[in-house]
């Protein structure tokens, strides 16, 4: 990018962004707003979207039971989901089976997997849509002992757009969180999913 800038008549201002957790994705959105003039529109868009941020957070905080989520990055190897995404579990009322909030994602070994036995898997490849992640399935479907997990067993395993909803920072992560509230804790959150946004496996 900096060197394609270079090219240009006038020199441009570089913005970096880089977010860890979901606060920052606001804040930067925020930062654009002030740098591009449009404050006030960036101030209502962050308004709009801590709000529903705190109405699942609201509905989730009380909960007596935190089910433990695998969300799988990547198949092959296989890889759990960092970033943002830890922390958007926690906020939907589940504890991330792995995940850090302090870092990216990272390789998870099946042995470790089949003892953490997680109570819901995630399948969310980065950048794919639904049709495209269950291209990936039989890759985890074939791994030993898939079929003995707790999630498998008991039909909790999904499969999610994450290349809309949870993948690309922005506004649209806050969707991302309110698919994640309804998956774990359906009997607090409902109507949140869109429209062919995720799958539910029963096989």
């Amino acid at each position: 990018m900096a060197e394609a800038c270079v090219k240009l008549d006038q020199s441009p201002d570089i913005v970096s962004l880089d977010p860890q957790l979901l606060s920052d994705v606001l804040n930067d959105i925020e930062r654009i707003g002030e740098m591009t003039g449009s404050q006030a529109k960036s101030k209502e868009i962050v308004t709009g979207l801590q709000q529903r941020i705190n109405a699942v957070t609201d509905a989730c905080s009380a909960v007596s039971l935190r089910p433990s989520v695998f969300c799988i990055e990547w198949v092959d190897p296989i890889m759990c989901a960092g970033h943002w995404i830890p922390e958007m579990i926690e906020m939907a009322g589940g504890l991330d089976a792995f995940g850090d909030k302090t870092r990216g994602s990272f390789v998870i070994d099946w042995e470790d997997v089949k003892k953490a036995d997680p109570d819901k898997i995630i399948l969310m490849p980065c950048g794919f849509g639904v049709s495209r992640a269950l291209k990936d399935l039989e890759s985890l479907q074939e791994r030993d002992g898939w079929s003995s997990l707790k999630a498998v067993q008991n039909q909790e395993v999904y499969v999610i757009d994450a290349g809309s909803y949870t993948s690309r920072s922005g506004p649209r992560l806050v969707i991302g969180l309110e698919m994640l509230a309804e998956i774990i804790h359906p009997e607090l959150n409902a109507g949140l999913i869109p429209e062919n946004s995720v799958l539910r496996l029963y096989t």
